[in-house]
């Protein structure tokens, strides 16, 4: 209590574990991430008030007195442009948001730098630390052994694993191996050296167990750079050979249990080493971060100095998808992923330049590059090169992860833990100076303006945070909710605490559209398809509302738009095919729908039947011709759903014959 850094070294591990913690209510998309940064926030107001406090009674002050150096500027410099992207930003508040986290991810590495100036406090930071990974592990393994995903049961469909096969799990995970790792090698203690290798064996298993390739190259990277640097480098000699080589034997034999004892035991065919064989340029899923990259770089071409705004990836999607597709025709990229929405970029370097324009960048990597050379100097100059050289490793496992991931820095924990591996590594490049930057103390009027700032912000962030649990809890008790009434009036107050989120305006728009209030709805449903919730099927809501409101023109525009960005759905191209001719657009249809034809008759032939027809056509058109699509071979599945409500009202089909008990007949 006498000392504020062992407050934020003790309890900061503790944000990598609350988004797992059940019964906290959430919506079906989305939800998670203002509990980390919540509880974040909440850290923060206390470490700067107990900061305030001391600097009361102190004429010089411990904490926040680091001096100004090239590697925070640059950082400072990135997340000041990243604020000023808010000003054309399409989305100005997913710009805000980001920066906020930057701001707090500058405020962790100070405090964590003042953290390190304590070898007791640092060293309880990685005892906590390490307490986090084994407890996430050890869920991680009981999730595995008990055969079924561990969920929070607070949303009502099927969701993932909480931990298996989620990046933002096994990109931390993997960032911790090497630091523990080399704790392990440099530790003076043998029951402190064989806590930390059991630790990062099992964060290793773990990680290898979650089966998402890009974190499992990071951390495989970030191993080869361990042991390359304790090869080349005499000053990160470990204290012991033998050491080296059990650590080495069991990183080598839980990779090998992993394969050929815990997979075969439970069946697995979608292993770690698997997805790694079969990763190829004709894989679905490479294809389709090929795609998120090709949409990047569009982006990039059409703003190139300012980019799209910070967290405005999604927002953009549709118009820099439209020129990818108008640029490369003849890609089979160009007919991918129209069901599914798309938030990141799946690779941070080219989100960073889609968003940020070439500034940013350059900004970015600048700052990349100052972290690579305080790293040189650590391995120079520290007393103990070793542990700067395992969190450079984790540094380098985080990179190489964000190549792939969508995770990264937008996934707070990941952030933290990066920010932490670089605060050890700008330590131990201080600490072998002569005059060590963390030994001056700064002016009291400066310590105590610091510390009020950082008071300032993390007051901010509280109730930014606040306001967005506010609005998720709100929102999933809507969805969750039996009463259209009561939903009504949870959407309201959900989003009059965050007006901005889009996810919210989705559903709300659509229970108006149930409720036949369809320019309320439009209003709703127009805001999310124009800020990130724009695949064909949010596109063909906003379009059915449109329709029966009246305003044919409107939808048929509105489908125009969708087409454009998804010129090979054959679901677009036959519903705007009979938006075209609902507006006596007869030609032009008739082209729509030729175009469908052309890229797959089977279903395009099935969609028009289910769409001017409905369902007991295109269900008896089906059962007599077998070249036709019967509706429940029709992709994207949510879009028949979609089609079914709109003909339920368009063709008058009764209430107790209506779309709800239809779908049971699409599913069979």
């Amino acid at each position: 209590m006498r000392d504020s850094r062992w407050f934020i070294a003790i309890l900061w591990p503790v944000v990598l574990t609350v988004p797992y913690f059940p019964g906290i209510p959430r919506p079906f998309l989305g939800g998670l991430a203002w509990r980390q940064e919540l509880t974040f926030a909440i850290l923060l107001v206390v470490t700067s008030a107990f900061l305030i406090r001391e600097q009361r009674n102190s004429i010089t002050t411990k904490a926040l007195s680091l001096r100004s150096s090239s590697l925070l500027i640059s950082a400072g410099l990135f997340a000041l442009w990243i604020a000023a992207s808010t000003l054309w930003a399409s989305n100005p508040y997913s710009a805000a948001h980001y920066a906020f986290t930057w701001g707090a991810y500058l405020l962790f590495f100070l405090l964590m730098r003042s953290v390190a100036a304590s070898p007791r406090a640092l060293r309880a930071s990685f005892y906590a630390l390490g307490f986090v990974v084994w407890l996430l592990s050890i869920s991680c393994l009981i999730e595995w052994l008990g055969g079924a995903a561990l969920t929070d049961h607070s949303v009502r469909t099927t969701v993932k694993p909480l931990f298996r096969g989620f990046s933002g799990f096994s990109e931390v995970m993997a960032v911790t191996i090497p630091i523990f790792g080399a704790l392990c090698l440099t530790s003076k203690k043998s029951r402190v050296a064989t806590l930390c290798a059991a630790t990062a064996l099992v964060a290793w298993l773990v990680t290898l167990q979650a089966a998402q390739r890009a974190p499992i190259l990071g951390a495989g990277a970030g191993l080869l750079l361990l042991g390359i640097g304790i090869l080349v480098l005499r000053e990160c000699r470990p204290r012991s050979l033998r050491r080296a080589g059990l650590l080495l034997s069991g990183l080598v034999l839980v990779a090998v249990a992993q394969l050929a004892v815990f997979a075969p035991m439970k069946g697995e065919k979608s292993t770690a080493f698997n997805r790694l064989q079969t990763t190829s340029l004709s894989e679905a899923n490479t294809r389709i971060r090929l795609l998120y990259w090709g949409v990047g770089w569009e982006m990039f071409r059409a703003h190139p100095l300012l980019g799209v705004g910070a967290n405005n990836y999604e927002a953009a999607f549709p118009a820099a998808r439209e020129q990818f597709s108008a640029r490369h025709s003849r890609s089979a990229l160009v007919g991918m992923n129209e069901q599914l929405l798309t938030q990141y970029a799946h690779n941070e370097y080219v989100q960073i330049l889609a968003e940020l324009g070439l500034v940013g960048f350059l900004l970015f990597s600048v700052f990349c590059v100052l972290l690579t050379r305080t790293l040189w100097q650590a391995l120079r100059r520290a007393r103990r090169p070793l542990a700067a050289l395992g969190a450079g490793a984790g540094l380098l496992a985080f990179a190489v992860s964000s190549a792939a991931s969508a995770f990264s820095f937008r996934w707070f924990g990941s952030g933290l833990v990066f920010f932490f591996a670089a605060a050890i590594v700008s330590h131990c490049a201080e600490i072998g100076r002569e005059s060590p930057q963390l030994a001056e103390k700064a002016a009291p009027t400066f310590g105590r303006l610091a510390s009020a700032a950082a008071l300032s912000f993390a007051i901010l962030m509280f109730f930014g945070a606040s306001t967005q649990a506010t609005n998720s809890v709100l929102h999933a008790w809507a969805q969750s909710s039996n009463s259209p009434a009561q939903a009504d009036n949870l959407y309201r107050h959900a989003l009059r605490f965050n007006r901005f989120d889009a996810s919210s305006h989705f559903d709300y728009g659509f229970l108006l559209y149930q409720q036949k209030r369809y320019p309320e709805a439009i209003h709703h449903l127009r805001y999310a398809v124009a800020n990130g919730l724009n695949t064909s099927t949010h596109y063909a809501v906003l379009a059915a509302a449109q329709a029966e409101d009246g305003d044919l023109a409107a939808s048929e525009q509105t489908l125009a738009d969708a087409s454009r960005a998804y010129p090979r759905s054959v679901f677009l191209l036959v519903r705007h095919a009979a938006a075209l001719v609902r507006n006596g657009r007869v030609d032009e249809a008739d082209k729509k729908f030729a175009a469908a034809l052309a890229i797959h008759e089977y279903s395009a032939s099935g969609w028009y039947r289910l769409i001017n027809f409905d369902i007991d056509a295109a269900l008896e058109a089906a059962q007599k011709d077998p070249s036709l699509a019967i509706p429940g071979e029709l992709e994207p599945q949510a879009a028949v759903f979609v089609v079914l409500k709109e003909n339920e009202r368009r063709l008058n089909i009764p209430t107790n014959t209506g779309w709800r008990g239809r779908i049971r007949t699409v599913a069979n």
